[in-house]
């Protein structure tokens, strides 16, 4: 039973991780995108 209880939540953690840092990861390409077209 811990088995399967485990295991949901593991990976429901590891996927909030990576969208997580998916989105700061894009936001931060945007950020930067749009600073570079503003003074470049």
């Amino acid at each position: 039973m811990n088995g399967d209880d485990d295991g949901p939540r593991v990976g429901a953690m590891i996927a909030i991780v990576a969208v997580s840092v998916a989105l700061v990861i894009l936001i931060f390409f945007g950020v930067g995108y749009g600073f570079g077209r503003l003074f470049l």
